[in-house]
């Protein structure tokens, strides 16, 4: 991906005349530039994120885009209408940049140490089976809960890889692939899907609602600890509407937390189809995620 990043760069310095192009990810940090090798102040390229609109310094024009950053640096700080051009692709780069990393991270996060808890706990109880069985079987009971866990982290991380799988059938066919594939135990009691609708949207709109829906339920079941969740599906020739909500922990969706860049990626998928997402929750109040799309 950086040949690519390399080349928006070299492209948006020609076009605008500035001295050098930064591209920048979602945490300041610098994937690519062309020009001038100066370092770029990352206080203040974090600060324009955060205000997520064009800012301009004495020397450098900061214009946010969706999961990261584009600057240009000139003699004077080249006015926003430079980089605009470039919005749309610089996106899509920086997304497909952000994926493999993320799913290192869940690796890492999710799966890897699920494993080395499984590891730990056949271990103990491995010592207590002779020496205390009641104690074992409690051991055991906890490995083949976290196994579970474990199992439907990993095939989230499967489905991400390979949307194709589910993506192209319809949107409530490919929710409730999500769902099922999601759901390790389908006949649980807790657990609901409520497809009132499967209206016909672009391709673009059913990713986007296989997406949210992948990381909406992943979040419920990584980080809430949910014991009810529902997914529904409802809309018309118009307008399609997916809510999760879960009976979790809940937080405070203004404060960083696990997860938060997922909420973040979520509204970002909407927004940019013309829809809307709305994130309700407290701590220990569960959590309602409601995207609405447009059809087309």
């Amino acid at each position: 991906m950086t040949p690519a990043l390399d080349a928006l760069c070299a492209l948006a310095r020609h076009t605008s005349g500035a001295r050098a192009v930064h591209v920048l990810d979602a945490s300041a940090t610098v994937l690519s530039h062309a020009g001038d090798p100066a370092p770029l102040d990352l206080a203040a390229a974090a600060k324009a994120m955060a205000g997520g609109r064009a800012t301009r310094d004495r020397r450098v024009l900061y214009q946010p885009v969706p999961g990261g950053l584009l600057t240009a640096t000139g003699r004077r700080a080249p006015r926003p209408a430079v980089l605009t051009p470039y919005i749309p692709l610089a996106e899509l780069l920086l997304a497909a940049a952000a994926e493999p990393a993320r799913l290192a991270r869940d690796l890492h996060d999710s799966v890897v140490q699920t494993l080395y808890g499984i590891s730990l706990g056949a271990g103990t109880a491995a010592e207590l089976l002779y020496g205390n069985p009641a104690h074992a079987e409690a051991s055991l009971a906890w490995i083949r809960e976290t196994a579970a866990a474990g199992l439907t982290d990993l095939r989230g991380i499967i489905l991400r890889l390979r949307p194709e799988t589910l993506v192209g059938a319809g949107p409530a066919t490919a929710l409730r692939g999500v769902f099922e594939t999601l759901h390790v135990d389908p006949g649980r009691a807790g657990w609901g899907l409520e497809l009132d609708a499967d209206p016909v949207v672009s391709p673009q709109v059913e990713e986007a609602l296989y997406r949210i829906a992948l990381e909406a339920l992943g979040n419920a079941a990584r980080h809430a600890e949910a014991s009810q969740v529902t997914v529904r599906l409802a809309g018309d020739e118009r307008q399609v509407v997916l809510e999760v909500i879960d009976d979790g922990a809940g937080f405070d969706p203004q404060e960083p937390q696990p997860g938060h860049l997922g909420l973040r990626s979520m509204r970002e998928r909407a927004e940019l189809l013309g829809g809307t997402l709305e994130i309700r929750s407290a701590p220990g109040s569960g959590t309602v995620v409601r995207a609405a799309l447009p059809t087309g």
